[in-house]
């Protein structure tokens, strides 16, 4: 039993080696690879305490590195993918401020834009940013200041 808690670990470490991973993950993970559940519970414990797994960092990190793509709608999504607490979620999102969201969004507006051969047209640039998880208010504001025929009675 040692030895597959063993293998179990050094699995959980090979998969922690590509990139940062939440609890649920990892289990996950570790279950479909054919561990045992008690081998699981142990390795996961272990992790735990070595402070290797941390939810709270883990969606901290999320949101910091895919802020630029996504707004929160979209990053609450993708954490609940995660298997990320909803509170932890809620937590992590509160440190990311609706101007950051804002500028996000203009700059990825800004971005389809220029390849739509500088103009898009409202209906296409909103949804576009609501498929990457901006609110109607940030998307409003975003057709508003680059001038793309925003009209507010219109929701995409």
């Amino acid at each position: 039993m040692s030895s597959e808690t063993d293998r179990a670990r050094l699995f959980a470490y090979k998969l922690m080696t590509y990139r940062p991973r939440s609890e649920s993950e990892l289990r996950r993970r570790l279950e479909c690879s054919g561990y045992l559940s008690d081998v699981v519970d142990s390795v996961m414990l272990q992790l735990t305490e070595l402070g290797y797994i941390d939810d709270k960092a883990f969606a901290r990190n999320w949101i910091s590195c895919r802020s630029g793509k996504k707004g929160s709608y979209g990053l609450r999504q993708e954490l609940l993918a995660k298997g990320i607490k909803i509170d932890v979620i809620n937590a992590s999102l509160a440190e990311f401020s609706p101007e950051d969201e804002l500028c996000s969004a203009l700059k990825i507006a800004e971005k389809k834009i220029t390849q739509c051969g500088g103009s898009c047209p409202y209906p296409r640039l909103a949804g576009f940013l609501k498929r990457r998880g901006f609110s109607y208010t940030v998307i409003n504001s975003v057709c508003a200041t680059l001038g793309t025929g925003c009209d507010s009675s219109v929701q995409p």
